[in-house]
């Protein structure tokens, strides 16, 4: 009986979502810094319980997740890129790009802008900022 309570807290969601009516969805895309090509199979985290993996367009959708989070991607032969986004409850968001830079890339060379695409069709659009842009931000490996 005790260690069912040990894993009940160890499986609970982290302080700030708050009840099962309050989860969201985060989406976006993995790419190639240096060639805009999706990254398949990169592994997308909020935290440490909210993981999945980008499919073979580099897209992915994290469930079940809520409030102000940082959203990690990161790929073998890539460093590893994060975007600070705000979740809302019972929604969706998309963090549009999360660009990787391969580890052999020379430093000081250029990379590419992400293409545009629109948004898909029903889906729910962040709310206006400052900056529309998430921040996109590369971290050694």
């Amino acid at each position: 009986m005790l260690l069912l309570f040990a894993l009940g807290d160890a499986c609970s969601p982290p302080a700030n979502v708050v009840g099962v009516q309050d989860y969201g969805r985060v989406t976006g895309r993995v790419l190639d810094a240096m060639t805009n090509r999706p990254i398949a199979n990169a592994l997308v985290s909020v935290g440490s319980l909210y993981t999945t993996h980008a499919d073979a367009l580099g897209a992915f959708t994290l469930r079940s997740v809520a409030g102000d989070q940082t959203v990690t991607a990161r790929a073998p032969g890539y460093t590893t890129a994060t975007a600070d986004t705000t979740i809302p409850t019972d929604g969706t968001v998309s963090v549009g790009y999360i660009r990787l830079v391969p580890l052999t890339a020379p430093q000081g060379q250029p990379t590419l802008a992400p293409p545009a695409t629109p948004a898909p069709a029903g889906s729910a659009a962040p709310t206006p900022s400052a900056s529309p842009e998430p921040t996109v931000t590369p971290s050694p490996g």
